[in-house]
Formats: structure tokens, C-alpha cells, sequence
């Protein structure tokens, strides 16, 4: 029988695998992103653009502490 920590363990490999398998399929697409922001309406800079983001710098870290704050199942 599994102990606390096997599953805990096992947890954290599975998102782990979840998270990865989430971010190459970002970047497999090769969408190029949009040239305003999708939130504040900014210009996005070439370079990000080119590597398919959606949201400027301060929206994008934005989106991320709310993602940290609330888990997607």
C-alpha cells in the first residue's frame, strides 16, 4: 500500500508532466501572436510577437500570479 509521501510523489509528477506537456504545445504551434495586447490594447513588442504571445509584459505577469493563485483542473 502506498504511503502518504508515495502519493504525494505521484501527485507532483503528474502535474509536473501536465504543466510541460501544456507549454510544448505552446510553443509547437508557432502561432504568431497578436501585435496589440489582448487585455490592455498595447502594442507587443516584434520579438514577443513573433513567439506567439497574446498579452504584453505586465498583463502576461499578471495572468501568471492569478494562475498561481487558482489551479485549472
Amino acid at each position: 500500500m502506498a504511503d502518504l509521501i508515495d502519493i504525494a510523489n505521484d501527485l507532483i509528477d503528474n502535474e509536473l508532466s501536465r504543466a510541460l506537456n501544456k507549454l510544448r504545445q505552446q510553443v509547437t504551434n508557432n502561432n504568431e501572436g497578436t501585435e496589440f495586447c489582448v487585455e490592455c490594447g498595447e502594442t507587443i513588442p516584434a520579438e514577443r510577437k513573433k513567439l506567439g504571445f497574446k498579452r504584453c509584459v505586465s498583463c502576461a505577469e499578471e495572468a501568471e500570479r492569478r494562475g498561481q493563485m487558482f489551479v485549472d483542473y
